[in-house]
């Protein structure tokens, strides 16, 4: 026997293997896709039978999504008053803003008594 005749088998390199998976996990995820698809639309056809108007659109990606912190940080509310409350129309000293009108049924401006009993002035 020959053994020069006999190759062995090259071992994939990880980075081959890796390659190799990643095709593997696209194929799969576009068979779950329209399979997804596919019950989607069929609900919608139900739905529409049914007298409801739906329909089935992907997102366009042309502007890039928000992290959580990013969107969290921009929807916080200002909990620091300053300047002008929107209801009373003018500055207090202490600054106060329509947080401190919660417990009017009727949002209204304070009067002198209500400013003088919680510790404020009007400010100049």
């Amino acid at each position: 026997m020959d053994f020069e005749d006999f190759t062995v088998a090259e071992k994939p390199t990880t980075l081959q293997q890796l390659k190799k998976l990643d095709e593997e996990r696209t194929k799969l995820l576009q068979g779950a896709k329209a399979d997804a698809l596919a019950r989607a639309e069929e609900a919608i056809n139900e739905l529409t039978v049914l007298g409801f108007d739906y329909e089935l659109v992907e997102p366009a990606r042309a502007t890039a999504r928000k992290s959580r912190t990013i969107a969290r940080k921009g929807s916080a509310p200002d909990h620091h008053p300053r300047g002008m409350c929107p209801i009373c129309g003018c500055a207090t000293n202490p600054p106060h803003d329509k947080r401190s009108h919660k417990s009017q049924t009727k949002k209204k401006p304070f009067t002198d008594a209500e400013l003088a009993a919680k510790g404020m002035k009007l400010a100049a």
